[in-house]
């Protein structure tokens, strides 16, 4: 644990220290002022504070326990005083004060408060988190289940990062399931006090990025009114999910990874670090290489933020998880005692999906809707899919995978659908005439478009 002492005695500061065991870190402070500077460059876990700093009494004391209960609110607080009196126990607690220590007191209190200070730390955190979570869909822990070798590759992958503590980076299509596998791998730390802060880069607007990332200070700006911390700090112990990374402007992407290398963040208006420790998964659909290549993305962030890999299979690549995806969505939608005709699961399983899982969840959702009996049927699905089907219909008159021989497609479906899958990218190009063209005339993004042509590539030869 990180720990901090306040008292104005050097000989207490120096006895607690030397009373605290060597696997903690151990800052001293001896006034208010000295312990709120600490508190500014550093997160500490917990504080032990004595009520009577200086001269003036116990009012500092209950001042530092009320400023830490505001601004640092995952932090421990043990307050400590010569005098045993109910009216300062009182105090303390209504400040925010987990404990009340008389002194002097020997090493054995000492040792039973350090044994209980990581829950109540924990405790606390978790609160912070369910508060920062308030208003959305509080995180909670989930597992995968899939039929998909492809996806089975994934979910190992997942498993070996658990514990190394490494910065992630998820790609993978829109709609592909990016921030559910960011969840799945704080999951499988088993440790629900451990934050799980989610933000959206390209939602942030510009002026404002910084701040939401790092906090800032007290009139730091027109309408900074109250020192704020950042989603950096919020996320300390836990994990940080950066989703739609490639949207940060160039000048935050130095300060993203001036953070991710150092373990420093700088609130703005603060003109010295503050050392945070928390893991950083991001997320993009973009390709970074590309990027990289035109100098819209920092080639050193790049390399930092993707210590592990992690590419998750568009929905077409997982076929064999489709039916039992639409069906949990049936579930988790409480749409009583819906099901699929065999008509509407060959829809559904013959479908590109190019807005993948999240294009099927809303489907099923407008299909639920539409229904008029407990059968959902292919007409109730078309309207959401109906938008595909000028391009579908196009490209299998001028495809000759529409006659396709048996004797052809015998043990080699996977080959024969990224052979059309292949014809349907080349349709778009020679329709659209370049691949920014071609992505928006089938709905997909530009970088997937691009990983599609490379990861079939060979296919031609």
């Amino acid at each position: 644990m990180r720990i901090l002492i306040v008292d104005d005695e050097t000989l207490v500061r120096k006895t607690m220290q030397s009373q605290i065991p060597p696997t903690h870190t151990v800052a001293l402070a001896d006034s208010l002022e000295e312990a709120a500077d600490v508190l500014d460059k550093q997160i500490i876990d917990l504080v032990f504070t004595d009520l009577s700093l200086d001269e003036s009494a116990e009012r500092q004391g209950i001042e530092l326990i009320q400023h830490i209960s505001k601004h640092y609110p995952s932090t421990v607080v043990v307050a400590m005083t010569g005098h045993d009196e109910s009216h300062l126990v009182e105090a303390c607690m209504k400040a925010g004060a987990v404990d009340y220590l008389v002194k002097p007191f020997d090493g054995k209190v000492l040792t039973q408060v350090l044994r209980k200070a990581p829950v109540l730390h924990r405790l606390l955190r978790r609160n912070q988190t369910l508060k920062h979570q308030a208003g959305s869909k509080l995180v909670s822990h989930i597992n995968l289940y899939t039929k998909s070798p492809a996806f089975k590759a994934v979910i190992d992958t997942a498993k070996k990062i658990r514990g190394s503590g490494q910065s992630v980076l998820i790609r993978g299509e829109s709609g592909s399931g990016k921030e559910v596998m960011a969840q799945y791998l704080w999951s499988l730390e088993n440790d629900d006090s451990r934050p799980f802060i989610a933000v959206n880069c390209g939602a942030i607007p510009s002026h404002l990025a910084e701040s939401e990332l790092f906090g800032h200070k007290k009139g730091a700006f027109t309408g900074a009114t109250e020192s704020r911390a950042g989603k950096f700090e919020s996320a300390d112990g836990g994990d940080l999910f950066l989703d739609e990374l490639a949207t940060l402007s160039q000048d935050l992407q130095v300060k993203l990874l001036r953070a991710l290398s150092s373990g420093d963040i700088y609130p703005v208006g603060q003109d010295f670090g503050k050392k945070v420790n928390c893991r950083t998964i991001a997320a993009t659909n973009e390709n970074l290489e590309e990027m990289i290549a035109d100098k819209k993305f920092r080639e050193d962030l790049f390399f930092r933020i993707k210590k592990f890999t992690i590419t998750l299979p568009p929905l077409r690549q997982r076929k064999e998880d489709i039916l039992d995806l639409a069906n949990e969505f049936l579930r988790a939608g409480n749409y009583g005692d819906k099901s699929f005709s065999k008509k509407a699961e060959e829809l559904l399983l013959t479908y590109s999906w190019p807005g993948n899982i999240r294009e099927l969840k809303s489907a099923i959702e407008v299909a639920c809707v539409l229904a008029e009996d407990s059968e959902i049927q292919v007409s109730d699905l078309t309207p959401h899919l109906v938008q595909s089907a000028p391009v579908y219909e196009e490209v299998i008159k001028s495809s000759s995978v529409a006659e396709i021989d048996e004797a052809a497609l015998e043990g080699r479906y996977s080959h024969v659908v990224s052979e059309f899958e292949l014809k349907l990218i080349d349709f778009a190009l020679k329709k659209k005439g370049s691949e920014s063209a071609a992505a928006r005339y089938l709905g997909i993004p530009r970088s997937t478009l691009g990983d599609i042509r490379r990861r079939l590539a060979g296919i031609k030869k």
